[in-house]
């Protein structure tokens, strides 16, 4: 992963930190509502059976995708934290 570098001529370590905590809070968000936005029965039995699974594995992976963005950058964030890329 690359790390930004903390130093005098660059953006602070402080914003580099807080811009990260928007993003993972964005991500958060987004998270939860698709969540909310979860497929249900009522909504693919007419199209046949096993309509919902594959429904509901295709959300599975949407929120997986999310989580593994939100991984990643709570990573950056803490390498910011440690200081950096020196």
């Amino acid at each position: 992963m690359m790390v930004p570098s903390i130093h005098l001529n660059g953006t602070s370590k402080q914003e580099l930190l807080e811009q990260q905590l928007v993003v993972m809070r964005a991500l958060r968000d987004a998270i939860i509502a698709l969540r909310a936005a979860a497929p249900h029965g009522r909504d693919y039995y007419p199209q046949g059976a096993g309509t919902i699974d594959r429904a509901l594995e295709e959300h599975s992976r949407r929120l997986d995708k999310l989580h593994a963005i939100h991984a990643e950058i709570g990573g950056l964030a803490l390498a910011i934290t440690e200081g950096g890329h020196s």
